[in-house]
């Protein structure tokens, strides 16, 4: 049977948790982040140092202990700072390199560009530009891998590079790497802003966001930051997500213990069998199912028969791109459900969506298709400790 929880004495469950599991040991976790904004012979990207400073601070919010961040690197400058990371990443449970800045394919392969590079022919590549495999040796090293490319993809040997955009022509070939997760700001063929002058990329604004959140599983770290963009750019940019790693989560930081782990060994909290909490839901409208721009007018409805908002025929009036935060908490046994419903525009409701909760602890997001709208709907799930 559910019921609602507005109050809850948030001390206790925290006291509980610790309790009731035992906190896993501290993971050693660094980051490499570089931003190249000034390029000597090419278009210049005045947000790619922002974004690197930004993804520096959220990597320490994260608990990456050893964040080293190199902005403006030429050539030489790039490789050694790939030569000492790959040394600081040997053994360590999470590494990851970021990079801001140009980024082409070229004979085959995937190349970063340093500040100083000319690329007069394509000969010049293997001298002038970061080979991306590079940058994967520099990981090897480590049990869990990230490479993120907020990159252009752009041949630059027409001289077309544009300032502020990190353009895509032709995009990054695919990258086939074990045990690494590579996100892309931009899929082939898209272009990869650079934001307005002053401020951040909406791929750098979304990373640093979601990189720092709690109980969210690295695996999902890539889906969150493209549907995040995908929103803020009105779907003109997608983000791409190549995954080689393990299905056994792995989280950087953990709300339920207060502690950061990481590592493929990391142990689940199972919440199959026992009573959960639902809290934080949050329901974004990505497209609208109303005639002639009409707001859609939503509200809950739960496996037990209960429904929110409470009043029969209350409902919460959303457009494209609102975001609806019903209030409150909601506690279930483990196996239940809700659906996302939308009164018709003749009396009646239609059904957006259902949710069956997870079986795991954490945030969760689930995108529903339902009447010809689509919502993303992310909800976080603990155990209710009753």
């Amino acid at each position: 049977m559910g019921r609602h929880l507005f109050s809850r004495n948030a001390f206790f469950l925290v006291f509980l948790a610790t309790l009731t599991f035992a906190a896993p040991a501290q993971a050693r976790k660094v980051a490499l982040i570089i931003g190249n904004s000034n390029y000597e012979y090419t278009g210049q990207l005045p947000n790619a140092g922002n974004d690197a400073t930004l993804i520096a601070s959220a990597a320490r919010d994260a608990g990456f202990e050893d964040v080293v961040v190199g902005n403006n690197l030429g050539v030489d400058g790039f490789r050694a700072a790939l030569r000492e990371f790959r040394q600081k990443a040997d053994g360590a449970d999470v590494a990851m390199v970021y990079f801001a800045g140009h980024g082409i394919e070229g004979s085959g392969k995937n190349w970063l560009i340093p500040t100083d590079a000319k690329l007069e022919a394509a000969l010049d590549l293997p001298y002038e530009s970061i080979d991306l495999d590079l940058v994967m040796q520099s990981l090897s090293g480590a049990q869990v891998r990230i490479a993120v490319l907020d990159a252009c993809r752009n041949n630059p040997f027409g001289r077309t590079w544009n300032s502020g955009s990190r353009a895509v022509t032709r995009g990054l070939v695919g990258v086939e790497a074990d045990d690494v997760l590579v996100i892309y700001a931009a899929a082939p063929g898209q272009t990869a802003s650079d934001g307005e002058e002053g401020n951040n990329s909406p791929f750098a604004e979304s990373l640093a966001r979601r990189l720092p959140e709690p109980d969210v599983p690295v695996q999902l770290l890539g889906g969150l930051v493209r549907d995040d963009v995908l929103s803020i750019t009105d779907g003109q940019q997608r983000p791409f997500i190549s995954a080689s790693i393990t299905g056994t989560p792995v989280y950087l930081v953990r709300e339920n213990t207060g502690v950061l782990v990481a590592g493929a060994s990391t142990a689940q909290l199972t919440l199959s069998g026992r009573s959960v909490r639902v809290t934080d839901v949050t329901i974004e409208t990505i497209k609208l199912t109303g005639f002639f721009g009409q707001p859609d007018n939503l509200f809950i409805e739960f496996s037990d028969g209960s429904r929110f908002p409470e009043g029969k025929g209350d409902s919460f009036r959303v457009k494209k791109g609102d975001v609806w935060e019903p209030k409150g908490d909601f506690v279930f046994e483990s196996d239940a459900s809700f659906q996302v419903m939308e009164f018709d525009d003749i009396g009646g409701h239609d059904l957006i969506g259902s949710v069956q909760l997870a079986q795991t602890a954490g945030v969760h997001t689930v995108t529903l298709n339902g009447d010809r709208s689509e919502y993303k709907v992310t909800y976080r799930l603990v155990a209710a400790f009753e």
